[in-house]
C-alpha cells in the first residue's frame, strides 16, 4: 500500500504540516496553523479528515487543531480523532506550549486518544507505529508509516530538537534518537517538523547528536 503525503508550511514558525492521504480518507500530522489551507488541500484531493496526529504540544504544532475539527471535511457520524502523548497534555492550554514567546494563543481542545508509546494505531485505513521520543518535550513521539518517519521536533536534517524548553532533556533526546530511531531496521525517509526531509541512514552517519557529549543510556 502506498499513501500520498502532502507537505504544507504552517504557523509563524514555518512548521511542516503533513496531510497523509489514503484514498478518500486522510490524517494530518501537526497542524500548526492555517486551518483553511489544510481544508483546501483535503478538498482538492477529495479526502475526509479521519485523524490528527500530534508529535508534541508546542503551539506551532497544535495551533490549528480546534479549528480543523470544526471546519474540515469529516467522516459521516464520526469526528476526527486527535492523538497526543499523555505527557504533553499539560502544554495544550498553558505557558508550557511556548506560545507566549511570540504572542501566540492556542484555542483549547481535548485529545481523544492519549498515547504511551509502542502502540500501533490505524488511521485513514493505515497502520502507524508510535515511538515515544522524549527530549524536546517529555511527551514527544515519532510516527512510523511504511518507509517514512514523522519525527516532529526530535530529529531534523543534520540537527535535532532543542532541549532548553520546559521539560526538555538532552540526555533523553539523545537516547530517543540513538537508542530508538537509529536502531530501527532499514532506512526511512525522515519527515521532520521543520526544514527539509532527510533519511535515517544519512542521519545515522552525519547527525551531530552522535558526537555531542551527554549520557543517554536511559531505560524506557
Amino acid at each position: 500500500m502506498s499513501v500520498q503525503v502532502i507537505r504544507l508550511i504552517t504557523s509563524q514558525m514555518s512548521t511542516n504540516t503533513y496531510v497523509v492521504v489514503n484514498g478518500g480518507l486522510a490524517f494530518v500530522v501537526d497542524p500548526g496553523g492555517e486551518a483553511q489551507i489544510i481544508v483546501k488541500t483535503l478538498n482538492s484531493v477529495g479526502a475526509k479528515l479521519d485523524a490528527i496526529l500530534l508529535t508534541h504540544a508546542h503551539f506551532d504544532h497544535i495551533g490549528a487543531v480546534a479549528e480543523l475539527l470544526r471546519v474540515a471535511p469529516q467522516c459521516e457520524n464520526k469526528a476526527a480523532c486527535v492523538f497526543l502523548h499523555k505527557d504533553d497534555v499539560d502544554k495544550i492550554s498553558s505557558y508550557k506550549n511556548m506560545g507566549f514567546a511570540v504572542g501566540a494563543k492556542v484555542e483549547p481542545f481535548v485529545p481523544d486518544i492519549l498515547l504511551n508509546g509502542g502502540e500501533t494505531i490505524t488511521v485513514a485505513g493505515v497502520k502507524v507505529n508510535v515511538i515515544h521520543t522524549s527530549g524536546h518535550t517529555k511527551g514527544g513521539v515519532c510516527y512510523k508509516l511504511e518507509d517514512m518517519l514523522f519525527t516532529g521536533d526530535t530529529l531534523f536534517l543534520n540537527s535535532y530538537g532543542r532541549t532548553d524548553f520546559y521539560d526538555g532533556s538532552f540526555a533523553e533526546i539523545k537516547n530517543s534518537i540513538v537508542n530508538k530511531l537509529f536502531r530501527l531496521q532499514g532506512d526511512f525517509k525522515v519527515l521532520s517538523g521543520h526544514g527539509e526531509p532527510s533519511t535515517l541512514e544519512y542521519e545515522r552517519k552525519h547527525n551531530p547528536v552522535m558526537w555531542q557529549k551527554g549520557d543517554f543510556d536511559i531505560a524506557d
